[in-house]
């Protein structure tokens, strides 16, 4: 793989990286992660909320940030057809114009050094996948009402599953070793290069409902020679309660995702360009 032309987004202090959130009529949620991006160690290039057809509450609460927002805030959004995430995350894409991109789901929020240790570990040719802590309902409940997020501790009692994700030790994240793909591997938290995204053609648009429109794009992304590497100890996000989402259509999810595993597929037919690849 040529990766010279890479090497300008590795300058230190020249790349840019493009944060992708995902939501739907969550405003709440999405100011406690809007307010945890505030406070930040390191300054991003420009927040894109990719909006799955919320109502007008949600636009309410960016355009308060806007104001006073250290980075461009981007409201990208599409009508309300039912869960559409790889489709409005294609969209945030095309209005990208950072060098790195990131997706977020829209009900995390981040350690305050986050960005920080992305930065650090962010290496062409290899995509990240974060991981979080998850947090109990009462936990969330006071988090949302004060619309702040907390510092949580390894022993914090707020935590109800996946404690170890919350120690953070940088210097031992650059030594995680990469991993085979997995159809377990997760990409609601994916980092990887803008070009490397775009040679796959993106989100695959045939997904529609909750579920396997990430796990295929790491595929995808792994069968185009891109390599994979789970941030541990480093890049702690928090994961606030909600009741189960639908899985309506999981199974035809589940098929897709097969069938791009069998095929080795490095792309999509259905994804920023809707065709073939050339």
């Amino acid at each position: 793989m040529a990766k010279s032309y890479y090497f300008y987004a590795f300058i230190p202090g020249k790349m840019k990286i493009s944060l992708i959130i995902v939501t739907y009529n969550r405003p709440d949620a999405l100011e406690v992660i809007l307010n945890s991006i505030l406070r930040q160690t390191e300054i991003l290039h420009e927040v894109i909320i990719a909006d799955d057809g919320s109502d007008e509450k949600t636009s309410e609460v960016i355009i308060k940030y806007q104001k006073s927002f250290p980075c461009k805030l981007k409201h990208v959004w599409h009508k309300d057809k039912g869960f559409r995430a790889a489709k409005i995350r294609n969209k945030a894409i095309k209005k990208s114009t950072g060098d790195c991109l990131f997706f977020s789901d829209g009900d995390l929020f981040f350690h305050p050094r986050f960005f920080q240790d992305l930065k650090r570990n962010i290496e062409p040719g290899i995509a990240l996948i974060g991981s979080r802590v998850f947090l109990k309902k009462e936990a969330t409940a006071k988090i949302l009402n004060n619309h702040k997020p907390e510092n949580i501790s390894f022993f914090s009692s707020k935590t109800e599953r996946n404690r170890l994700n919350s120690l953070r030790f940088s210097f031992a994240a650059k030594m995680m070793p990469t991993v085979h793909f997995s159809e377990k591997l997760r990409g609601g938290l994916l980092c990887a290069l803008k070009k490397e995204i775009v040679a796959v053609n993106g989100w695959n648009e045939d997904f529609e409902g909750w579920g396997k429109e990430d796990t295929e794009l790491v595929a995808r992304l792994w069968f185009n020679d891109i390599k994979l590497k789970k941030l541990k100890f480093a890049g702690i996000t928090y994961h606030l309660w909600h009741p189960h989402l639908s899985r309506q259509r999981i199974d035809k999810n589940e098929k897709l995702l097969l069938e791009c595993i069998e095929n080795k597929s490095n792309w999509c037919k259905n994804g920023l360009i809707k065709d073939e690849k050339i």
